[in-house]
């Protein structure tokens, strides 16, 4: 029977692991913070499957471990995991692979699979909500939003935006983004337009991993309006007011997001053993 061990990580890989052990043999390694009855180990020993969090690494060099007092170089997976298994992890990066490569490993990348995609967008709008209701000064109904780029978490944040009453407004640089904007109910406006509309919003939801707003945007804003920025790179220029909220799956829902993981590793499962039973 296959097995895991969750290695460093937020509290979303503790969650992962509570939801898998419904099905699986499940421990957790290298989170000191633990409240639920997913049992840790005290020394890494190895397993068929290894699952490393999301992101696997913030330096290039050790496991993304926000909740462990030591470092977890990923040299270590190679005592984590048996040789012929499989590494679960999200955001893959060449050092990863290089590594997996030489101790006959599989990989792959959960943060590949568009269901998580998707789910972390829902999860990341509702979250995004969570804070316009905290931070804005006035009731979502009636503001004026700009959202920039429409991509999935765009997609369902001005969903969720339009319910509320809010008028939304997308700015994208795709002809075909800006069609899917309107049927949506927004009004579009194309990239290159957007400096001589941005004095006019209540609220700006950034989701571009880019500068999108320069120094002489960031002037013209209404006074007041509130800035959010999603993407994990500065959208607003030498800007000190904006709120960056990156990640706001691990942050604010740790537990569906925890779930989502699952979710995902048991589809990559089932169509494994799916694809077995075909050649058999």
């Amino acid at each position: 029977m296959n097995n895991f061990l969750f290695l460093g990580g937020d509290m979303r890989s503790v969650y992962a692991a509570k939801k898998l052990r419904e099905h699986y043999d499940c421990f957790v390694y290298g989170i000191d913070e633990n409240e639920t009855d997913v049992p840790k180990l005290r020394e890494i020993t190895k397993f068929k499957s290894l699952v490393l969090p999301l992101p696997v690494t913030r330096d290039g060099v050790n496991i993304n471990t926000p909740y462990f007092g030591h470092p977890l170089p990923l040299t270590i997976i190679p005592d984590a995991v048996h040789e012929g298994g499989v590494v679960y992890c999200g955001r893959s990066i060449p050092e990863l692979e290089d590594i997996c490569g030489r101790h006959n490993l599989g990989i792959t990348d959960y943060f590949e699979r568009e269901e998580l995609v998707v789910m972390n967008a829902m999860v990341t709008a509702e979250s995004t909500l969570e804070i316009l209701i905290r931070e804005l000064k006035r009731s979502i109904f009636g503001s004026n939003v700009l959202l920039t780029g429409f991509g999935r978490i765009s997609k369902v944040l001005a969903k969720y935006l339009i319910t509320l009453g809010a008028h939304v407004t997308v700015t994208a640089r795709k002809y075909s983004d800006l069609a899917w904007a309107e049927i949506t109910g927004c009004k579009a406006v194309h990239l290159s337009k957007m400096s001589g509309i941005v004095s006019g919003f209540d609220v700006i939801i950034n989701t571009v991993p880019a500068v999108m707003f320069g120094t002489g945007d960031i002037k013209n804003l209404k006074p007041g309006c509130l800035t959010v920025d999603l993407a994990s790179k500065p959208g607003f220029e030498d800007m000190d007011n904006v709120i960056h909220a990156l990640s706001l799956p691990g942050k604010s829902s740790p537990v569906s997001a925890g779930y989502i993981i699952a979710d995902t590793i048991m589809n990559i499962l089932a169509e494994t053993e799916a694809g077995g039973e075909a050649n058999a």
